[in-house]
C-alpha cells in the first residue's frame, strides 16, 4: 500500500522551481536586436557580455519632505493664531474624571520634558487635549509608558494576583519648568504634625494594657496624661460594705417615691 505524503504548498513550490525567463531579444548599446535562434546567412556575431553597474543611490522622497514641511507650517501658524496645533476630539466633555498625577522628573529629564501618571484608557491624544483645553499647556511631543503588573499577595498565605498596571506619559513643552526643591524631613515632620501622631499611637497602646500592664507608669506625653494607677481606698469589710449599700438603695427608693407623690400632687391639685 503506497503512503500518502502531504506536502505543504511552500514544499511543492521548492521542488519544482519555475523556468528561467529569457527575452526573444537582447539588447546591444541600448537597441533591441534579433534573436539568436532566428536562422541567418551572415556569420554569427560575437556575443558581448554587458556589465551591469551597481545601481545609484535613491533619491530623497520629496512626499515625505513635503508633508514635515506642511507639518512644521501648520504648527507654527497654530502657535502664531493662538490655537491647537493639533486636531482636537469632537466629543465634548465638561466634566472630566480622569486622574492625571504630575510626576517629578527622573535624571534623565530635561526641563522641557513633564512626567504623568494617567488611566490605562488615555491616549496620546486625550492627554494632550486634556492639557490644552484644562490647563492650556501645549504637549509638543508625548510618549507612553505601561508598567508591568506585579505580583502582589494580601495575605502571607493568599493566592497570589497581579495588581492593576500603571501608565505613564511623557510630553516635550514649550518653556521650562523646573521643580522647586524637595523639603527637608524634619519640615515635612513639622507640617504633618508627625510627633503628635506618634505620641497618640503611644497614649493608645497605654490604654489598652491588660493584666498588671496597667499599673506601669505612662510613656504618652512625658506621662503627664496617663492613665494613671488607681488610688488607695480605705479598707471596709464585706459586710459593713454590704449593709451600707442596702442602706443607699433604700434611700434611693424612698426619695424616688417622695418625688413622684409630689409630682402627682401638683398634677391634680390636692
Amino acid at each position: 500500500m503506497t503512503r500518502i505524503v502531504t506536502r505543504s504548498a511552500k514544499q511543492i513550490a521548492r521542488a519544482r522551481p519555475p523556468t528561467a525567463f529569457i527575452p526573444a531579444t537582447r539588447l546591444t548599446d541600448g537597441k533591441p536586436t534579433a534573436s539568436t535562434s532566428t536562422k541567418s546567412n551572415t556569420s554569427a556575431a560575437p556575443k558581448r557580455t554587458v556589465k551591469r553597474t551597481r545601481d545609484a543611490a535613491p533619491a530623497p522622497n520629496s512626499h515625505k519632505v513635503v508633508f514635515a514641511s506642511k507639518v512644521v507650517d501648520h504648527y507654527t501658524k497654530a502657535i502664531a493664531e493662538d490655537k491647537p496645533h493639533f486636531r482636537v476630539g469632537e466629543k465634548q466633555i465638561y466634566f472630566p474624571t480622569a486622574k492625571v498625577v504630575l510626576l517629578r522628573p527622573n535624571a534623565k529629564h530635561t526641563p522641557f520634558q513633564a512626567k504623568f501618571v494617567v488611566p490605562r484608557y488615555f491616549n496620546k491624544l486625550d492627554l494632550r487635549d486634556y492639557l490644552y483645553h484644562v490647563y492650556g499647556l501645549r504637549a509638543l511631543n508625548v510618549t507612553t509608558q505601561l508598567l508591568w503588573a506585579r505580583w502582589k499577595r494580601e495575605t502571607p498565605r493568599s493566592p497570589r494576583h497581579r495588581d492593576t498596571q500603571i501608565k505613564k506619559m511623557t510630553i516635550e513643552m514649550e518653556e521650562p519648568f523646573v521643580w522647586p526643591a524637595e523639603p527637608e524631613r524634619d519640615e515635612i515632620n513639622r507640617s504633618l504634625n508627625l510627633d503628635l501622631h506618634l505620641e497618640m499611637d503611644k497614649y493608645a497602646e497605654d490604654v489598652r494594657r491588660l493584666g498588671s500592664d496597667q499599673y506601669k507608669p505612662p510613656t504618652a506625653f512625658g506621662g503627664l496624661v496617663g492613665p494613671f494607677p488607681p488610688a488607695p481606698q480605705p479598707f471596709i469589710p464585706k459586710h459593713v460594705k454590704h449593709s451600707l449599700e442596702e442602706t443607699k438603695r433604700a434611700d434611693e427608693l424612698a426619695d424616688k417615691r417622695q418625688y413622684e407623690e409630689e409630682l402627682v400632687k401638683k398634677f391634680l391639685k390636692l
